[in-house]
Order: C-alpha cells, then sequence, then structure tokens
C-alpha cells in the first residue's frame, strides 16, 4: 500500500520533468543547428563558462551542448521507432569499459599529438564537426561518425561512453560538483528504472549521491523514477 502511495505521488512531478526533458531538446537542436549554419566558432568562446560549471553543478556540455551527442540521441529514437529495448552494456564491463577513453587519449598521446581531437581520422566528434560545418574530411572519418552513429540505433550514445575525449575534461571537473543528481534511500523502492533510463549506463540506484565522470546531467534518470522527491537534482547530501 505504502509503495503503490508513493508510486501515485511520483506522477505529480512528471509533466514538470517531462518539460525539462523537452527543455533540454530544445537547446541540443539550437545547438546541432548552429553548428550546422557555420556559426559554432563565432561562440565557442561563450561554452567556455561550461568548463568552470562543471567543477560545481556537473557536466551540462555533454548532455546539453555537444552537437555530435544530440546527433547520437536522434539516431537512438529513430533506432526505438523499431527496437523498443536498447543494448546495454553488463554492470562488471562498464566498470572497467568506462575508462577506455582515457586509454585511447593516452595512447594518442603518446603518439604525439596535443588531444585526441587532433587526430581527425579516428575522433568522431571532430570528424563530425567538420562534416556538419559544411567542410569536407577525409573518408574514414566519416566512416567513423557513421559507425558510432550506426551503433546508436541499437547503444545508447556509444561515442560518448567509450571514446570522446572531449567529453574528459568536463567529466573530471564535474567530480567535485556542489549540486549533483541524490537518491533518497529511504523511499527508493529498488526498482532500477534510472539505471536503465541512464544513457551512460550509470548505476544510479548503488549510491546517495551522483559522483561518476560519465554523468552529463541528461535527468533521464529523474524523469524516470516513479517515486516522489527519491531522485533529485540539488545540493548533495552528505553520507550518514
Amino acid at each position: 500500500m505504502i509503495n503503490n502511495c508513493k508510486l501515485q505521488s511520483g506522477k505529480a512531478n512528471f509533466a514538470d520533468l517531462q518539460r525539462m526533458q523537452q527543455i533540454r531538446n530544445i537547446v541540443q537542436i539550437i545547438f546541432l543547428l548552429v553548428v550546422v549554419a557555420g556559426l559554432y566558432s563565432s561562440i565557442r568562446p561563450v561554452l567556455i563558462i561550461l568548463l568552470p560549471l562543471a567543477f560545481v553543478a556537473g557536466n551540462y556540455f555533454c548532455g546539453w551542448i555537444c552537437p555530435f551527442g544530440t546527433a547520437q540521441d536522434i539516431f537512438g529514437k529513430i533506432g526505438s521507432l523499431f527496437w523498443e529495448r536498447k543494448l546495454k552494456m553488463p554492470p562488471k564491463f562498464q566498470r572497467y569499459a568506462q575508462y577506455s577513453r582515457y586509454l585511447l587519449m593516452a595512447a594518442v598521446l603518446l603518439l604525439g599529438a596535443k588531444t585526441l581531437t587532433d587526430v581527425v581520422p579516428i575522433n568522431a566528434y571532430k570528424s563530425f564537426m567538420a562534416v556538419a560545418g559544411g567542410r569536407t574530411v577525409q573518408t574514414a572519418a566519416l566512416l567513423v561518425v557513421g559507425g558510432f552513429l550506426a551503433v546508436a540505433l541499437f547503444f545508447e550514445r556509444p561515442f560518448c561512453n567509450y571514446a570522446c575525449s572531449e567529453g574528459i575534461k568536463f567529466g573530471v571537473a564535474s567530480l567535485t560538483r556542489f549540486f549533483t543528481i541524490k537518491r533518497n534511500p529511504e523511499t527508493c523502492v529498488n526498482c532500477k528504472q534510472c539505471d536503465k533510463a541512464c544513457p551512460m549506463n550509470i548505476q544510479v540506484s548503488a549510491g546517495q549521491n551522483v559522483r561518476n565522470a560519465q554523468c552529463i546531467n541528461c535527468f533521464k534518470c529523474i524523469a524516470a523514477c516513479p517515486v516522489n522527491n527519491t531522485l533529485t537534482y540539488g545540493k548533495a547530501t552528505l553520507k550518514r
């Protein structure tokens, strides 16, 4: 009876959470159009504020601004029209697989490049930016971009999860975040809906505060939670 009441009360905030997701989608599309219009370079200096923001409030660049992240989300929605359930990396493998982008970054640095984004043919982010901005790139780069977008039909944000060096700096900065997604263990019914909804394969249900470099502040976990005020975004909770 208690759990049923909690589930019903959770519906009260559903409309607000849906509006938040709609606002996020609008912001994503705006920045995607900015890139396509070739205006990204003129607004890029403004985006510098997102890195200091990550130290305080988490990574908003990857979840709200990044055009290639948006493209993967779009392909993911297309895939959902045919395959309702997305593939998920098993937690025991995800524990190690999430570090693949750091290993890839280290490998590129050892090869002498300043950053992974300097190596266009193997960096889908920079390749996508070039393609969307109307600039020609190598065939290998196009294949990499197309490959990740194809995988995104079945698996949410594959590039963001395992190969993006651009997201590393925002993710690492967000580890100090003062405002975060937090879980109330006293009202949690352990339904794991938050884990299923997370596109970055974070086990949201396993902790009290989300402090994970993979988190992109998409808030899909909060929207998926059926119990009112169990998952919220705000000042980090001191663990008891």
